[in-house]
Parts: C-alpha cells; sequence; structure tokens
C-alpha cells in the first residue's frame, strides 16, 4: 500500500513539473523560474538544520556564515545598509514591520485592496488581527496609481503611524519620493514583493533612496529567488526594532536551504539584474501593445501600458475569471485578477517577438476566435523553443575556482 502511495505522488509530481514548465505558457505575475543552481540548494542538508541567534544549537559555524553571506549579498544588491533573511514570506516581513512599529489602535495607510492593495496589511488581514485603523490612499483609475495631491491632503489630515507603498496591481512606480516628504513622522515602508527584480536591476524605482525607511516583500517574483521573504533599511532606529522582533516570535527556524538558495538568485541578480529588469519591461510593453492591437482591452494605455511585469486586463472580475479558466484550458496560465506577468517568460528567453506570439494566441481563445484545446497545442510547439532559464549562474566560473 505505500508504494502505491509513493507511486501515486512521484507521478503527480512528475506530472505537474511536465505540464507547468514544459507545455505552459506561465504568465501569473507572482510567480518566477529559478534557476537550477538555484534549485540546487533546497536539495542540502541545510533543509534539516536548525540555528538560533542565541547558540541555543551547536553546530551551526557554516550556518552562520550562510545567513551572514545571504545579507552581505542582498545588501549589496539593493544598496542597502540592512538587511534580514530570516522571514519565511513577504506577509511574514509585513508582520514583522506591523508588530515592531505600530500599536493596537493606530492606523496604517495603504493601497486599498478595492485598488489591488495587498489584502494582508489590511483590515481584511494583519490590520484587523492586530486592532489597528486601516486606512487608504485616494486612488487614480486613470492613472492606475495612487492620487499623489489627494493622497497628499490625507496624510496631513489622517496622520497615519505607518504608510506603507506597493501594491499586488503596480504596473507604474508609486509616488514615493513626494508622499515620504508629505508624511510627517510616520514610518515609510516600501512594500516591493511583486517589484523587488526591477527594483534590484535598476529599472523601476529606489525605495530606500526616496524617503522609505524599509524596503520588504518576497523573493519569488519578479525577483527570481525562492519563496520566502526579505527586509531592507538604512535606518539603524527603524531596522534594530524590526530585526529585534523577529526571533522568536515571528520565526523561530530558518529555513536555510531557502538562505542559500536566496543568495543564488541574489548573485544572478548582481551579474545579470540590469538587463533582465530591462528585457522584463520591455517584454510587458510589447506584450500590453501587442494585446491591444488585438482587440484585448489593457489598461493604462496612455501611460505607455506598463513599467513593471505587469500588465492589467481592464475588464470586470466575473469575465476575468471566465479569461482565465478559458486560458487555462489552452495551457495559458493567469490569474483571476486580470494581472499577466512577464518575468517567468523573460527568464526563459522570450523577447518581444515572442510575447507578441503569446498576445495572439492569448487572444484568439480571449476572443473565443480558435478552441483552447487548439491553441494549447500552438502553446506547446512554442515552449518548446526555450529549454533553460536565461540571466543565470550554472556554476562558479572556472577561473575563480
Amino acid at each position: 500500500m505505500s508504494f502505491r502511495y509513493l507511486e501515486r505522488l512521484e507521478k503527480t509530481v512528475k506530472d505537474h513539473e511536465t505540464w507547468r514548465t514544459k507545455e505552459c505558457l506561465n504568465l501569473i505575475p507572482s510567480e518566477n523560474r529559478g534557476s537550477e543552481l538555484m534549485r540546487s540548494m533546497f536539495m542540502t542538508d541545510l533543509g534539516n538544520r536548525y540555528s538560533a541567534p542565541d547558540r541555543f544549537y551547536r553546530g551551526t559555524r557554516y550556518l552562520d556564515e550562510l545567513q551572514a553571506l545571504a545579507e552581505e549579498i542582498a545588501r549589496k544588491v539593493f544598496n542597502a545598509r540592512y538587511a534580514d533573511v530570516r522571514p519565511l514570506s513577504g506577509h511574514t516581513a509585513d508582520m514583522a514591520v506591523l508588530l515592531s512599529m505600530t500599536e493596537r489602535g493606530d492606523r496604517v495607510m495603504s493601497v486599498s485592496p478595492d485598488n489591488g492593495g495587498y489584502p494582508g496589511v489590511t483590515h481584511l488581514g494583519l490590520g484587523k488581527l492586530l486592532g489597528l485603523e486601516n486606512l487608504y490612499f485616494p486612488y487614480d483609475d486613470h492613472a492606475v496609481n495612487i492620487d499623489p495631491r489627494l493622497a497628499a491632503a490625507a496624510l496631513k489630515a489622517k496622520k497615519p503611524r505607518v504608510v506603507i507603498f506597493g501594491s499586488s496591481f503596480i504596473p507604474f512606480p508609486h509616488p514615493t519620493k513626494s508622499l515620504s516628504a508629505q508624511s510627517g513622522g510616520a514610518v515609510r515602508v516600501y512594500d516591493g514583493s511583486h517589484v523587488l527584480g526591477l527594483i534590484a536591476g535598476g529599472e523601476f524605482q529606489d525605495p530606500l533612496r526616496e524617503g522609505c525607511s524599509l524596503l520588504i516583500g518576497s523573493t519569488h517574483k519578479s525577483l527570481p529567488g525562492p519563496q520566502g521573504g526579505i527586509i531592507l533599511s538604512n535606518s539603524d532606529e527603524v531596522f534594530s526594532k524590526v530585526a529585534g522582533k523577529i526571533h522568536p516570535g515571528i520565526v523561530d527556524n530558518v529555513h536555510l536551504n531557502r538562505v542559500a538558495a536566496l543568495a543564488v538568485a541574489l548573485v544572478e541578480m548582481m551579474q545579470f539584474g540590469k538587463a533582465y529588469a530591462k528585457a522584463v519591461v520591455q517584454n510587458s510593453q510589447a506584450l500590453a501593445k501587442g494585446l491591444a492591437s488585438r482587440g484585448i482591452k489593457v489598461r493604462g494605455a496612455h501611460l505607455g501600458y506598463t513599467k513593471s511585469h505587469q500588465v492589467l486586463l481592464d475588464y470586470d472580475l466575473g469575465r476575468l475569471g471566465g479569461f482565465a479558466e478559458r486560458l487555462e484550458k489552452g495551457n495559458i496560465i493567469v490569474d483571476n485578477g486580470g494581472r499577466v506577468g512577464t518575468s517567468e517568460l523573460t527568464r526563459m528567453g522570450y523577447g518581444a517577438k515572442e510575447m507578441d506570439e503569446v498576445a495572439d494566441l492569448m487572444s484568439l481563445v480571449m476572443l473565443g476566435k480558435k478552441p483552447a484545446d487548439l491553441v494549447a497545442k500552438s502553446v506547446k510547439s512554442l515552449t518548446r523553443q526555450f529549454h533553460e532559464p536565461k540571466f543565470v549562474l550554472r556554476s562558479t566560473p572556472k577561473e575563480l575556482q
């Protein structure tokens, strides 16, 4: 009996890997493709070991060195004075910030989930759990962004304790610099979960130089690392408060195989980040133009559609869910919110020409011009041309060995 379960387990994992990595166009903006070198770090002894700041566990000399090295690399990539790689997710990083920088009843201003803000920090998530008063930036639907004039007035009137920039739907840089200057004594945080890879490549915006005390986020979206979180800062006082809360209340056991994998991804960004981030944005713009030219409604046309890894479809949620289901039958994977991401295809070597092909395949399904099962065959033919991730390191260069 036990072997039958093992056989089913192995088959399920193999079927998933074959379908999602070899036969599908993965356009979910929350996902990316890790390099083989990065993925190999998960299969080491690191995944079975413990470490702790109080040295309760012995035998950690190399584990401590690994964490310190990963944080050193993170500081260099993001030009930050401090880095903490212990958070197990972007949400864990958000939790560390709010637990350390707020008290029950404090006001927190962020992008509303109604405008694509991350629900985890709002009245739907941590705000409710921690007894916070959630406030939301005035939003300009036409600009697909925070309204800087109305937001400045709201900050002055409401005086929030913490201000969180960044969003789950983020085609354009937020007005971080101008609003930071008008936020009084608020702790200014940029949740860069979606755009960390673009920030690392110098292609989006630079929150730590635009008035933010903290840059936090998940490490597996436009940043092509493992699932996990990170905290970066140039503020001694703010960083020490947040980092001091992490152990043992928020993260007891650091997943060190994840930390090693993250370090590989960050070194890859150090080496290839500028080229990768530029290619991501170019591909997003090419995809958006390709969709629009075929009659698919895309937000932000008057602004060039996007400056990030996201293309936002301009339909109501009911239609978007239907589109997502039909596209999946054609082996084109998107989410139900109308976000279309280009990070993973860019990592796989797709360029502007291929993004126009992707736009064509999407439009055939969305407009009902071709059955999804026939589109799936075309998708498989396209994906066969792209076998391995690009912008990656495969091993230490021979001249350095």
